[in-house]
């Protein structure tokens, strides 16, 4: 339940909803945990969006500026208010590096729903709330957020044409059903490269492609992971341990 609850503040420090982070915070979540996928902070999220208040309330609970991303990226990197880059501590924006720029939603490698789809008055899936309280954000599409989802997708995947039949069951998180995150999570559990693997199947006949087919995915759907053939992994460059039984020539 801690991850869930650290992407409940992640998520709450991103649109707003500041009675979530505070109630979060309470129960001692780890303010300065880290998304699994790109490293981002509630602190992050909060300087990206430019929730002021937010980030007044993690400045005062422990939240460490200095926290970077997978990509070396602060805080401060990702905010465009000079308000915020004060409370960071950063009285000149020029000396922020151009890295924000580069730095659009877009180009993270999982957006999640609430970014996707952010709604106006926002409010993330904490419990039994004892008030509601409007969103600090402003401007922002009317699209609906539903709501946040703390259970996995269970599913069962083997190797095909493996002497080992047995399917092992896999969790893959329902905020970031991709197929980038299926193939690494399968591969992971079955001790595999990903580029070794040549298409993921959706028994008995289904082969899927994108992000849209694994989120038609249904509970302990059974998968296979097709992995290439001898020969298409040598003229591939692979390893010399996977051809071993091909003759080299000096």
């Amino acid at each position: 339940m801690a991850n869930v609850f650290e992407e409940n503040l992640r998520e709450a420090s991103c649109v707003g909803d500041i009675e979530a982070v505070e109630s979060l915070l309470k129960h001692n979540v780890d303010i300065n945990s880290k998304n699994a996928v790109n490293g981002w902070t509630a602190l992050h999220w909060a300087c990206k969006r430019g929730n002021e208040d937010v980030v007044k309330i993690l400045m005062n609970n422990g939240a460490d500026p200095k926290v970077e991303t997978f990509k070396g990226e602060t805080a401060a990197h990702l905010c465009s208010n000079s308000s915020i880059l004060a409370l960071l501590g950063i009285s000149d924006d020029s000396a922020i590096s151009s890295s924000s720029s580069n730095s659009e939603d877009n180009k993270l490698s999982i957006i999640p729903n609430y970014l996707r789809n952010p709604p106006v008055n926002p409010q993330v899936d904490i419990g039994n709330r004892t008030r509601s309280r409007h969103s600090v954000i402003s401007n922002m599409p009317t699209t609906m957020l539903p709501a946040v989802q703390a259970d996995d997708l269970v599913l069962k995947v083997r190797i095909a044409n493996s002497s080992d039949p047995d399917y092992i069951e896999v969790e893959l998180p329902r905020w970031k059903l991709t197929y980038s995150t299926l193939l690494n999570v399968c591969c992971e559990e079955l001790q595999i490269q990903p580029s070794l693997v040549e298409r993921i199947r959706k028994l008995p006949n289904t082969r899927l492609r994108k992000d849209s087919d694994v989120k038609r995915l249904t509970e302990f759907q059974c998968l296979e992971i097709v992995i290439k053939t001898r020969e298409k992994v040598c003229n591939g460059f692979q390893s010399i341990s996977t051809c071993k039984d091909q003759t080299i020539l000096y």
